[in-house]
């Protein structure tokens, strides 16, 4: 019997020692003070996780690299606090990587990224309120192709696609389908925990659209704000199916850069053509 986990006589373990000695092989040895709550550890390191991304990119020009050093731990999430057991549990490692199931998430990325894109043309068309323009505004067009004259609009649609496509979808997948929702599967089942993954997705892109700063101060799109929110946490509803049908997180990978590819093409023909 290992000697961590205590013995006990039978019928006189309750949920919580259950939960503690199943959390024990969840999360690695220096983060057993979490055993039994997982799910608040989970959520304080959204919370440092989102923190770190609301100062790099509502905050001065100085904090911008901030936003790498919250990608790299969002990266090193799984190698920093499971065990090898819970890279297993999230999907990290393991079967499911087959080419049917990496289709099928690629097509449904690829849907959400349509419907979202539509309705944002649908409901605000060319307005400040459409979060197709705050995100063509994030490209800064304009200024790349005045810095680079002679860099053809392949070679710049390569310049921002590219690192939409291994940068974020590793990494947000890493916490929100793989260690977040799996810290509240654990203890409320997965309903709960795609809606705790969903709507934290949603929320921590409001930086996209939604909340922005400028000379002036702070300022909010409330309504299309939410509704992007929304669109957000539907699509993380989908990156979770993917990751549940596949049995993968790396499902849930492929699902998110292909909705990040086709929004980001669609916006960029929209706005360059």
């Amino acid at each position: 019997m290992d000697s961590s986990i205590p013995s006990t006589a039978p019928g006189a373990v309750n949920g919580d020692s259950i939960m503690a000695q199943t959390s024990a092989t969840f999360l690695r040895p220096m983060w057993g003070w979490a055993n039994g709550a997982v799910w608040l550890l989970a959520l304080a390191v959204l919370a440092v996780l989102a923190a770190l991304r609301g100062a790099a990119t509502l905050g001065p020009p100085s904090a911008r690299p901030l936003f790498l050093v919250h990608v790299l731990l969002m990266w090193a999430l799984p190698f920093l606090f499971l065990t090898r057991q819970g890279r297993r549990e999230i999907g990290l490692t393991g079967q499911g990587n087959g080419l049917v199931n990496l289709t099928w998430s690629a097509l449904a990325g690829a849907s959400m990224a349509l419907i979202v894109y539509a309705a944002g043309m649908g409901l605000y068309g060319e307005s400040a309120d459409n979060w197709c323009v705050s995100i063509r505004d994030s490209f800064q067009l304009t200024a790349l192709r005045a810095a680079m004259p002679n860099v053809p609009l392949a070679g710049l649609f390569a310049m921002i696609a590219v690192p939409a496509l291994l940068f974020t979808p590793l990494g947000e997948e890493f916490l929100f389908r793989g260690f977040l929702h799996q810290a509240f599967a654990r203890r409320w089942g997965a309903v709960v925990a795609t809606a705790v993954n969903s709507l934290a997705f949603g929320l921590i892109h409001l930086h996209v659209h939604g909340i922005w700063r400028d000379a002036s101060g702070f300022h909010i799109h409330v309504v299309s704000g939410a509704l992007m929110v929304l669109a957000m946490a539907a699509t993380s509803v989908v990156f979770t199916l993917c990751r549940m049908r596949g049995g993968s997180l790396w499902s849930a990978v492929v699902a998110h850069a292909s909705c990040n590819l086709v929004m980001i093409a669609a916006v960029f023909y929209h706005y360059v053509r």
